[in-house]
């Protein structure tokens, strides 16, 4: 027995998002950041994080199918620095790129429902010295703290 009418229900595509990360070990080789999108462009994820770009400042730096977003040491080259890699297809999803310090950068994306805020960090290693950790930690109980409250 059928109640009602029968109807058809278009179905739409699930909107995922795929977002990876990758520790590059440095961007200022010659052809590493062709390498890096080679690889994300061939691929479905549409956001990944990267860690240790050794780039210097922060900033924007625009190509045809991707963008990447860097924060890195605003005073020299080869040290340190986060970014993200974005997919051209996702762009349309970015509403914000922070920059904390260095090793830390948030990035604040469009959900369907809610907006998604990622945070890339790159911590220091056990041989830093204490004032570098001492550091990073403070940036990290400040930005937790800050994420704590918000619920």
């Amino acid at each position: 027995m059928i109640l009602g009418r029968l109807r058809h229900v278009k179905r739409t595509k699930k909107e995922l998002l795929d977002i990876g990360t990758w520790n590059v070990n440095t961007m200022l080789k010659a052809g590493t950041m062709q390498e890096i999108s080679d690889q994300i462009v061939g691929s479905q994820i549409q956001i990944v994080a990267l860690q240790e770009t050794r780039w210097r400042g922060c900033g924007l730096l625009k190509k045809d199918t991707y963008s990447i977003y860097y924060s890195c040491n605003p005073s020299t080259t080869g040290q340190e620095g986060t970014g993200f890699v974005v997919q051209k297809s996702a762009m349309n999803k970015i509403l914000r790129f922070e920059t904390i310090s260095e090793r830390i950068s948030k990035f604040r994306i469009k959900g369907k429902f809610y907006n998604i805020t990622l945070i890339n960090i790159y911590a220091p290693m056990e041989d830093k010295e204490e004032d570098v950790k001492g550091q990073f930690m403070r940036n990290y109980r400040g930005l937790r703290t800050e994420y704590q409250n918000m619920t």
